[in-house]
């Protein structure tokens, strides 16, 4: 026989070795290896669930005792009341007695520059709000920002660190987050009953007529939110 001859009469036969080998060799030993996962990893996630509803039944019996002890806040306060996220920092107070209740503090920190593709330290000055005049210059402070006071004072002191002059317990205590956020909230509310006694002169009623002024975004926010959960918005 010639050679193409043989070589045709053997083409065939190498292809359906070729095909017929890996395709009985792979597929099974794959089909039981996912198998096998399956089985082992579906049990696991059965045990554990049944563990999870005895942790949470015993959780939620502190949170019944603490609305007891919270009604201390105000008797009216109006929904607009609400808290701002911050950040601290650290500072020296260089300027103080220059303005009531607020110093000037240096703030020293490191910024990136990209020209020079190196960190170099820069200093930034802020204006902290004092509410009880109780930092002197040179003190070593911890301030930080959140609920703005005035157009150009959105930090305040948080810690005296370092005194400078005149001991601590010589001066006026700092204020601390509760009783600044306690004393915030006393005057909304006082400023909420005074608009509302201005209403009621003017022949409004009060709570149905005279609402509280809500922006555009919050009004739309609050209409979503009640058609989701089925109430009607008037």
């Amino acid at each position: 026989m010639r050679p193409t001859n043989l070589l045709r009469a053997l083409q065939p036969l190498r292809t359906s070795l070729i095909r017929s080998t890996p395709s009985t060799t792979t597929t099974p030993s794959l089909y039981h290896t996912v198998q096998r996962t399956l089985t082992t990893t579906t049990p696991r996630l059965n045990e554990s669930q049944p563990q999870q509803p005895e942790s949470t039944t015993t959780t939620p019996s502190p949170p019944t005792e603490t609305p007891t002890d919270t009604p201390t806040a105000p008797t009216t306060v109006p929904p607009s009341l609400r808290s701002y996220p911050y950040k601290t920092k650290t500072g020296t107070v260089i300027s103080v007695g220059r303005m009531d209740r607020t110093v000037r503090v240096s703030h020293r920190h490191t910024i990136w520059d990209k020209h020079i593709q190196k960190p170099y330290p820069k200093i930034t000055t802020f204006l902290v709000s004092d509410p009880r005049n109780s930092l002197r210059e040179g003190d070593v402070i911890e301030f930080s920002n959140g609920y703005p006071k005035t157009r150009n004072v959105h930090h305040v002191v948080e810690r005296i660190i370092a005194p400078f002059g005149s001991a601590i317990e010589e001066r006026p205590a700092v204020m601390s987050r509760a009783e600044r956020d306690a004393e915030r909230a006393v005057k909304r509310a006082a400023k909420w009953e005074r608009r509302e006694a201005r209403r009621v002169e003017k022949g409004g009623l009060v709570g149905e007529g005279g609402r509280e002024h809500v922006g555009r975004i919050r009004r739309l926010v609050g209409e979503r939110m009640a058609a989701t959960n089925g109430q009607v918005v008037v």
